[in-house]
């Protein structure tokens, strides 16, 4: 049996990853970034995000204000055979619902080079079974070592939702364990991508000491919460107001052009 392969915190130096961000960010333009808080981010946090089918877990990578390890499927750091299963039956038609034959092309062929994406994104992988243990315990070195943890609790085996409607409490536990490790807690952030208006929220964090009478479930239900606060009222309702005014300009528009019309008459 080979020797287990240690796990190595990430780098800050990434030569390879800094070439294929810098072709990621031809086909992913940098968001506006809300940040509620002042000044910087700090270097030892959880940003708790929604995942934005492909889209956030590589936006995050290249545009949010901290240096970031984030958590990913562990079938994705596998061979090409989990790879691809995992791309073809989990991501294209279990969460996309895409037809079998469509999603085996696509599957194939991303499954080649998806690989390198992935160590580029510093992705820790994670797995619904015990080795999330492993998981969280990287994680906690990660943030031991100034690197902040990245962590998509959403449901997604509907799909991906631009609501959120359910939260896994996996980064709960993984701020358990840093206060268990450290006698002290972690700030967690909740954070909102939105593709279509290619805006970032980043929220006010909170501390597990915030929540002394909620267990892993509620906490985690309360950041669902919060986050979908952020799409509501940063997002959304610019969105609405937007719409709003720029159907007041065509009213004010119609009138001055019907007046127009008017005099000319006269």
């Amino acid at each position: 049996m080979g020797k287990k392969k240690e796990f190595v915190v990430p780098s800050r130096r990434q030569p390879v990853w800094k070439v294929v961000g810098g072709v990621l960010k031809w086909f992913y333009k940098k968001p506006t970034i809300i940040n509620l808080n002042e000044g910087e981010l700090p270097s030892k946090a959880i940003f708790v995000a929604n995942h934005s089918a492909m889209n956030g877990p590589v936006v995050y990578s290249l545009y949010l204000p901290a240096f970031t390890t984030i958590w990913g499927a562990g079938q994705m750091l596998g061979n090409y055979n989990s790879r691809f299963h995992y791309l073809r039956d989990v991501y294209f038609m279990q969460k996309r619902h895409m037809k079998k034959f469509p999603a085996t092309i696509i599957a194939g062929f991303e499954a080649l080079f998806s690989i390198f994406f992935y160590r580029g994104m510093k992705i820790l992988p994670t797995f619904t079974d015990g080795r999330l243990r492993a998981t969280i315990h990287n994680s906690v070195k990660c943030l031991n070592n100034d690197v902040c943890v990245t962590v998509f609790p959403e449901d997604s085996s509907t799909g991906y939702h631009e609501v959120l409607t359910g939260f896994f409490p996996g980064f709960v536990m993984l701020a358990q364990q840093y206060r268990r490790v450290n006698k002290q807690d972690v700030p967690i952030y909740p954070v909102y991508f939105h593709k279509k208006s290619n805006t970032m929220v980043i929220g006010k964090p909170t501390k597990l000491a915030d929540y002394p009478e909620m267990d892993r479930d509620q906490i985690a239900e309360n950041f669902r919460q919060q986050i979908n606060t952020l799409l509501d009222e940063h997002i959304l309702s610019k969105d609405q107001q937007s719409t709003q005014n720029d159907i007041v300009e065509a009213e004010n528009t119609a009138v001055e052009e019907s007046a127009e019309s008017t005099q000319q008459a006269e």
